[in-house]
């Protein structure tokens, strides 16, 4: 079913559709959605005659963001199979190809960690020669751009009174990606935190949502980075800007206007 019809790509479309990304690029942020490509994006390279760049996610905010950018359509999808993540609701898409693929690819190439890779195989396939791009050298403007994305799509913003939880943790297979996160709170913002690694466990539910067998995760180990809540104020102050996905938001403010025991809170 499609949300939100785009323009379609053909020699008389692309100079339109380019027109609008290079007059409106201005107002989106790339390490953002580097951010997000990091977490939940989709980089398909196996076949060279169907190269794209693909987010389906369940929040919609992020999709029509990129939508809005490169006049994609946005098409709603399954609802999410995997048992283990725990989220109900028929998921967003939107596509990126063509003229508009090769864009995105070089735009987000250089804040990619885990993804770099693919982004620059597409570029390669595509025969654009000569780019070279930096690797984790995020200036902190950037870093924090990339963090909310990374955060929007990886973290849990965690905010209850009940049990006296609050604050943030993020979780991927990529140990690069985590370790990156941690160094540059260290860097940028003087956050001293550690990451855990805990082992990937079993699972009776397969990638695509079958049953009846036991599934084994290629990724044998889980990284982890947890912020409390007083600790986590002054990053998400920062990101709160670039973050689109509303009850994340909503979380984040909860967290930061929150007063923790023995201070006397302030919004500056």
């Amino acid at each position: 079913m499609i949300l939100r019809k785009g323009i379609h790509e053909s020699k008389k479309n692309n100079k339109v559709i380019m027109n609008n990304i290079f007059a409106n690029q201005h107002k989106y942020s790339f390490p953002y959605f580097a951010g997000w490509a990091d977490g939940d994006g989709c980089f398909k390279t196996k076949n060279k005659h169907k190269l794209c760049y693909a987010l389906l996610i369940l929040n919609e905010e992020p999709v029509f963001q990129l939508s809005n950018l490169y006049k994609s359509s946005v098409t709603l999808s399954t609802p999410e199979k995997r048992e283990w993540i725990k989220t109900s609701g028929e998921r967003k898409q939107t596509s990126l190809a063509g003229q508009r693929l090769i864009h995105f690819c070089k735009s987000v190439a250089p804040f990619l960690i885990e993804k770099q890779i693919k982004a620059l195989e597409i570029l390669k396939i595509k025969n654009i020669e000569n780019y070279n791009c930096s690797f984790m050298k995020h200036d902190k403007k950037q870093f924090t751009e990339y963090l909310a994305g990374f955060l929007e799509a990886e973290g849990h913003f965690r905010y209850s009174q009940k049990y006296k939880q609050y604050g943030i943790k993020v979780s991927n297979y990529n140990e690069t990606v985590i370790k990156f996160i941690k160094d540059n709170l260290k860097n940028f913002y003087n956050i001293e935190i550690n990451y855990c690694k805990t082992e990937n466990s079993k699972m009776t539910q397969g990638p695509n949502g079958k049953k009846g067998e036991v599934y084994t995760p290629s990724q044998k180990y889980i990284y982890s980075l947890i912020m409390g809540g007083q600790k986590s104020r002054p990053i998400l102050k920062k990101i709160l800007p670039f973050m689109t996905i509303d009850y994340k938001i909503n979380s984040a403010n909860k967290i930061i206007n929150h007063k923790y025991r023995g201070e006397n809170i302030t919004n500056d």
